[in-house]
């Protein structure tokens, strides 16, 4: 159902639908509930119940019998591995804030991907000095005013999403990882040998957003989740395709 060398957006903005939290297993009914009164909540029941909506478009099988496996490889019996669709032969990743969600997949080699709140960074100069690789800061130290800010999101974002794809993430020391370039250069621990591309996306008024993936990209299509769990999914809006400098547009 996905091309090689496409990926597939879902765009979906955080509030909890009628019959979303039915979605849910046991385990993350009794999660959401203690998170009763937070925003937190509305989070994590629109991920996970998003997760199931999504992956039933592309397993053909109902939302309540999608199972996420989040096994982690280095950690046998922890639930903190990157989520998969158990049993399908496609890659998925998913990242929030506290008013969007965004999921990526593919059906050839790895995705990740990454959205941050622009104002995530409340001191841009300490975070430079933790998250940067020296090449990185060397060219952070040459921008001056708001555009320091607006550069170290970006830049955080790609990280992020490389992060995620490998599964390390900040076992991976983002200090380690450059992603100045349109692909990853990483001497961080336990960094797969594959080459990682890098995409900006266009996101959200005051988000930030990038896409990681082992394959070059050929094109990405962009959907969105009905509110309903009972309308069918709709067809892709077609999106932009990587420009060669590897920043793609996305728009909306």
């Amino acid at each position: 159902m996905i091309a090689p060398g496409e990926v597939h957006l879902w765009l979906v903005p955080v509030h909890v639908r009628p019959g979303w939290p039915g979605l849910l297993d046991a385990g993350e009914q009794q999660r959401a509930a203690k998170l009763e009164g937070t925003p937190a909540r509305d989070v994590f029941i629109t991920s996970r119940a998003a997760q199931r909506l999504i992956g039933s478009h592309y397993l053909g099988a109902q939302p309540s019998d999608i199972v996420i496996d989040r096994g982690c490889p280095r950690c046998p019996g922890a639930r903190h591995g990157r989520p998969v669709f158990q049993g399908a032969a496609l890659d998925y990743s998913v990242s929030h804030t506290r008013s969007w969600l965004l999921l990526a997949l593919t059906g050839t080699g790895l995705v990740g991907v990454d959205i941050e709140e622009m104002d995530s960074f409340q001191n841009p100069e300490a975070m430079s000095r933790t998250i940067l690789s020296e090449a990185e800061r060397t060219h952070f130290a040459q921008l001056t005013g708001p555009e320091r800010a607006t550069w170290l999101l970006a830049a955080w974002t790609r990280k992020e999403a490389a992060l995620k794809l490998t599964g390390l993430g900040l076992r991976a020391w983002p200090h380690r990882v450059d992603v100045s370039g349109p692909t990853v250069r990483a001497t961080a621990p336990e960094w797969p040998s594959c080459t990682v591309h890098l995409y900006g996306l266009a996101a959200p008024d005051g988000h930030a957003s990038a896409l990681a993936t082992t394959e070059p990209l050929v094109a990405v299509h962009r959907f969105e989740l009905p509110d309903s769990v009972h309308r069918p999914v709709p067809p892709a809006v077609p999106a932009a395709v990587p420009a060669a400098s590897g920043r793609l547009l996305i728009a909306g």
